[in-house]
């Protein structure tokens, strides 16, 4: 059985985001919009059943959304993916977490102050 909870999702959504590939193809939906699967082939350098799989591997990450449009394909990215993905990483997108001070340090200095 899977383990469902918010840490593995997120580290399973980390991962899909992680090979370059599919960094590549995220990029490309979100710089030009619906890309066709043929397109994206040509412009990543991807042999076809590659880039299948890097498709799947995002759209079951709830990244990518496929639409059969005659016997085409057009990929385009999920509705807030970017956010998803943001979402995942909430420590380093907190414009809040970067204090570079070290509270470890700050108590070890005072206690040496006494």
């Amino acid at each position: 059985m899977a383990d469902r909870t918010p840490a593995s999702e997120r580290l399973e959504l980390l991962k899909a985001v992680a090979d370059p590939t599919r960094l590549a193809v995220l990029d490309s939906l979100a710089a030009d919009g619906a890309r066709c699967h043929g397109d994206l082939e040509v412009e990543l350098g991807v042999p076809a059943n590659r880039l299948s799989f890097h498709l799947k591997v995002l759209r079951d990450a709830g990244l990518v959304r496929a639409n059969r449009q005659g016997r085409r394909v057009r990929y385009c990215l999920e509705f807030g993916a970017i956010d998803t993905v943001r979402a995942a990483l909430p420590v380093l997108t907190s414009a809040d977490n970067f204090d570079p001070t070290c509270t470890a340090c700050e108590r070890e200095d005072a206690k040496g102050d006494r």
